[in-house]
């Protein structure tokens, strides 16, 4: 579609009679990265199970921190006769002195940035936050927010954002697209269910993409009798203590029940580097998150209930093709028209913890962590 046929296309209409406007808010704009997974979806349209999905917000402007040889943001900005602007705020006011968009999503994945000692990318999701609610503060307004993975790469960043969301009472939909996602076979757990361990599987980078892992297994643990409680203790291991940990720290039958749900089959039979976040839960619920990248390239989940039963799943995400993502633009559509929360935000707060605390066990010699910042956080889904 060119931005004559835009122009003159049904959508221009809905447009003119009044379609919410959003800003977007990304660190960098380039082909496969969470920015065009989710931009060009809502930008253009998407398919789900079979239908197509014509956008139900008008994107009216981008902030971009960094413009890289592949950069679509500019092409993208002009096709579908969007602005960029030089600054946070500008994006949010159109360059006006009042916030003047209905709802903003950022995403503050992929770029150039450093990564801390532990092995966070120092993306600046806090700073694009804290500049976007800013603006809501001085201006007086409060819209719907979509915040894309995790809060923040420091523990103190992160509750930081979770009790500005409280105080300002800011709708959002944050976290990871995995919770959202297709599963085959279909698994959802009555709250309320009497769960004795959780596992779920990864693959790919144990920063990047073991934090989906992270927030899936949550979005199941959640469900328990009793709500979320709390987490007493994360630790992290590499490399053969993970094999040798099997059914003491870990039941090898939960992955051998994750395995057989697999799609994309990874390389071979054995990972290159297995890494695992050991998690114990204060009401004494067991957690494990493996990142076995090449024996799959999905990830799963399996779980063990007080009877003995086993249940798993693959959470599918279309590989190469990431049109899991259309569920993410869905719910933040709905979130903008509705206000409507679709989640905890305390779940996004939680996988968070496991990921930071995680990866601070690696970093100090994979031992058990204590972890008070995690003990006191409670809610149910």
């Amino acid at each position: 579609m060119t931005r004559r046929t835009l122009l003159f296309s049904p959508l221009a209409t809905a447009y003119a009679q009044g379609m919410p406007r959003v800003a977007v808010i990304m660190n960098v704009y380039f082909p496969n990265s969470h920015s065009d997974v989710f931009c060009s979806r809502l930008l253009d349209g998407y398919r789900l199970n079979g239908q197509g999905h014509r956008p139900r917000l008008k994107t009216a402007s981008f902030y971009v921190d960094q413009f890289p040889n592949n950069d679509m943001a500019r092409e993208q900005a002009e096709e579908f006769g969007v602005t960029i602007y030089p600054d946070v705020a500008s994006a949010l006011r159109l360059g006006g002195g009042k916030l003047a968009v209905d709802g903003v999503a950022i995403i503050g994945e992929h770029g150039n940035y450093p990564r801390t000692p532990r092995g966070n990318f120092m993306y600046p999701r806090y700073k694009r936050f804290d500049e976007v609610t800013t603006v809501m503060k001085q201006d007086g307004r409060v819209i719907p927010l979509m915040h894309d993975k995790y809060f923040g790469y420091e523990w103190d960043q992160a509750k930081r954002m979770y009790d500005r969301i409280r105080e300002m009472r800011i709708p959002i939909v944050c976290g990871s697209t995995l919770p959202l996602t297709w599963r085959r076979p279909p698994l959802e757990f009555p709250n309320g269910i009497e769960l004795n361990e959780v596992l779920a599987v990864s693959f790919s980078d144990l920063e990047e993409h073991a934090y989906h892992a992270v927030e899936l297994m949550q979005a199941m643990a959640e469900r328990r009798k009793g709500g979320e409680t709390g987490i007493e203790k994360i630790r992290c291991v590499e490399g053969e203590e993970v094999w040798r940990l099997a059914d003491k720290e870990w039941s090898h039958d939960l992955l051998d029940a994750a395995l057989r749900h697999r799609i994309n089959k990874g390389y071979g039979d054995k990972a290159k580097t297995p890494q695992a976040i050991f998690v114990r839960y204060r009401d004494g619920l067991k957690a494990t998150m493996l990142n076995i990248d090449g024996m799959t390239r999905d990830y799963l989940f399996a779980a063990r209930d007080k009877s003995g039963r086993v249940h798993s799943s693959c959470f599918y995400i279309q590989l190469y093709v990431h049109n899991h993502w259309s569920f993410m633009v869905r719910a933040f559509e709905d979130l903008v028209l509705t206000r409507k929360q679709p989640i905890p935000v305390e779940r996004t707060l939680m996988a968070t913890g496991i990921t930071l605390f995680g990866l601070e066990s690696r970093l100090q010699g994979q031992q058990w962590l204590d972890t008070p910042q995690l003990s006191g956080i409670h809610y149910s889904s």
